[in-house]
């Protein structure tokens, strides 16, 4: 009797267990109900999480995934393996209706407050920094060499007067049309920079040789007007 009656608490118990594994919710089971859960969801799978984003498959082209990188376990990566070149990856604000970034799966280039990043990163509004490093090609130390041509101040006032912008620096229609390039900018307006120091160096020369004429003729002046008096000296006894 005891035996019997420990089986059948067995069987129940089996049930029970059976019965309370069949209540916690899968993944799968999750995502088909449109559901959600609290248990913690922990994927096994060197593939990750692929996400369906083709609606005209209906969310079945595997083009999309969350996965560990391969050269960095603890790097999480987002996959896009889609030959196209307008999808990617958005990260999107629905409250808001607007996109807050975008990066391109074709070229990687990233976007923030555009769907349409032209380069590396385009950002559509204000940048804050407390530094910003560029590189620019061809620093204009070229202008110190002994072989630099040193624009004459009559024709640079002519140029002037003429497209009313330095020569080399861009007019302000350029500027509004096709943007300005920080790195080619600084390079151009240290090269104007430096060819004013030269023109102030030069003048300083003239100024310099100038003054020493001068001085020679308060000399000369002074040897005269004191010849002068002698001579006046000499009249007078």
């Amino acid at each position: 009797m005891k035996l019997r009656t420990a089986f059948a608490f067995f069987i129940v118990g089996m049930f029970a267990i059976t019965a309370q594994a069949q209540t916690v919710p899968t993944l799968q089971l999750v995502t088909e109900q449109g559901s959600t859960t609290n248990k913690s969801i922990s994927i096994w799978n060197p593939n990750g999480l692929n996400i369906g984003v083709d609606a005209s498959s209906g969310y079945t082209v595997t083009t999309h995934y969350l996965r560990p990188s391969p050269t960095e376990g603890r790097t999480l990566r987002f996959d896009c393996t889609s030959p196209t070149t307008t999808g990617g990856w958005e990260f999107y604000n629905s409250q808001l209706g607007k996109t807050v970034m975008f990066i391109k799966q074709s070229s990687g280039f990233v976007g923030i407050g555009t769907t349409d990043p032209k380069a590396k990163l385009a950002v559509n509004g204000d940048i804050y920094a407390r530094a910003v490093k560029v590189t620019p090609d061809n620093w204009p130390d070229f202008v110190f060499e002994s072989s630099y041509e040193l624009p004459s101040l009559q024709g640079l006032e002519q140029f002037i007067t003429l497209h009313k912008h330095l020569p080399g620096i861009p007019s302000a229609r350029e500027v509004s049309e096709e943007g300005l390039d920080l790195g080619k900018n600084e390079a151009r307006l240290l090269q104007k920079i430096e060819e004013m120091t030269l023109y102030l160096i030069e003048q300083n020369k003239k100024i310099a040789a100038q003054d020493e004429i001068m001085k020679a003729q308060d000399k000369k002046f002074a040897g005269q007007e004191a010849r002068l008096k002698e001579l006046e000296r000499v009249d007078n006894k």
